[in-house]
C-alpha cells in the first residue's frame, strides 16, 4: 500500500511539473524602455558624429545598415538590460524595431518576439520607446540640433514617405524618461548617453 501511495505521489508531482511547464503562466521579461532610450540616443548621437566626421551629408541604404549593426551592438553591450540577444531592424516607416534574436542573425524570424519600438517625434523633439504591452516613455532634446543630422533627417524623410506627419505623436501618452521606472521583470541596463 505504501508503494502504491509513493507511486501516486510521484506521478502527481511529475504530472504537475509537466503541466506547469507546458501550460503554466510564464512571466516574460519586459524591456527596460529607459535603457532602450538611453542606448538609442547614444547610438544616434555617435553615428551622427561619425557621418559628420566622414563628410556624409546624404544617407544611403549602406548607412542605414551600418547604423542598424551599430545599434544592435549597443543594445547588446554590457551591462546588459535583457537576458537574451536582441536584434534591431529599421522599418520602412523609420520605426526602430527591437526583438528577441537568439540566433543573432539580425532578422526577426517566426517566434522571435517583438520587445520594443523607437520612433522619432519631430514635432516634440523627442524619441519615444514603446514596449509590447503598449507602455511608452519619451526622451526630449533641448533645441532642434538633434534633428538636424543627416541620419535623423533621413529617418524623418522615411516617416513622411510612410504618411506619418510631424504632429502624429502629439496625443501619445508617454511617460517622460526622467520619471520612467522599469517594470519589475526588466533588468537595468546602466548606460546613459552623454551623462
Amino acid at each position: 500500500m505504501f508503494n502504491q501511495l509513493k507511486l501516486v505521489a510521484i506521478v502527481a508531482v511529475v504530472g504537475f511539473v509537466g503541466y506547469s511547464l507546458l501550460f503554466g503562466s510564464k512571466s516574460e521579461q519586459a524591456a527596460d524602455l529607459g535603457a532602450v532610450l538611453d542606448r538609442t540616443e547614444f547610438a544616434l548621437m555617435n553615428y551622427e558624429k561619425h557621418l559628420s566626421e566622414n563628410g556624409v551629408v546624404e544617407v544611403a541604404d549602406e548607412n542605414v545598415a551600418e547604423f542598424t549593426t551599430f545599434l544592435t551592438l549597443v543594445m547588446n553591450s554590457d551591462p546588459r538590460f535583457y537576458d537574451e540577444t536582441l536584434g534591431v531592424e529599421i522599418q520602412k516607416d523609420a520605426r526602430i524595431l527591437g526583438f528577441v534574436d537568439p540566433n543573432a542573425d539580425g532578422v526577426q524570424d517566426e517566434g522571435e518576439a517583438e520587445l520594443f519600438t523607437v520612433e522619432i517625434d519631430e514635432a516634440n523633439n523627442r524619441l519615444i520607446a514603446s514596449d509590447a504591452s503598449g507602455n511608452s516613455s519619451g526622451l526630449r532634446f533641448s533645441g532642434a540640433g538633434f534633428l538636424a543630422g543627416a541620419f535623423i533627417g533621413s529617418m524623418l524623410s522615411r516617416q513622411r514617405g510612410a504618411g506619418i506627419a510631424a504632429n502624429s505623436f502629439n496625443n501619445r501618452n508617454v511617460t517622460p524618461r526622467s520619471s520612467y521606472k522599469a517594470p519589475s521583470s526588466a533588468r537595468s541596463g546602466g548606460l546613459r548617453a552623454g551623462k
